[in-house]
């Protein structure tokens, strides 16, 4: 892949955000580009704001996109430290646990960042007309 890949992510979910923060500083090569969803302005034929609103979703390069456990993958594909969880999740077996722990995380995401102490705070988006 010769671009970056573009993360959106819920902005109004503090576990969301939080991971949006780590994953940041973890892209040392800047191989990711995290956009919370109230900042994504989609091409024609992309998927809708209710899907999005329903899952993480990655876009690669070659405008591929990817959700839920997959995306998690894609996105620990491109971070070094993550690569072998990203190269697991191919795997069939892996990838069903993979895509059942991002449902019950998905589901609970918010619940979750209360416990957590996480508030939602806003990721440093993009300026407007910067590159995907």
């Amino acid at each position: 892949m010769n671009g970056p890949m573009v993360v959106l992510f819920d902005g109004d979910c503090g576990i969301c955000t939080h991971t949006a923060r780590v994953l940041r500083r973890l892209d040392r090569r800047g191989r990711l580009v995290l956009r919370p969803l109230d900042s994504w302005t989609g091409l024609e034929g992309e998927p809708g704001i209710d899907a999005l609103r329903a899952a993480l979703h990655v876009r690669d390069a070659n405008g591929r996109w990817a959700r839920g456990g997959a995306a998690v993958a894609a996105i620990a594909r491109e971070i070094p430290i993550a690569r072998p969880l990203g190269l697991l999740g191919r795997l069939p077996v892996v990838r069903t646990c993979l895509e059942a722990g991002y449902r019950v995380v998905a589901r609970n995401r918010h619940r979750i960042s209360r416990r957590l102490g996480l508030a939602a705070c806003a990721v440093e988006a993009p300026a407007p007309g910067a590159p995907p």
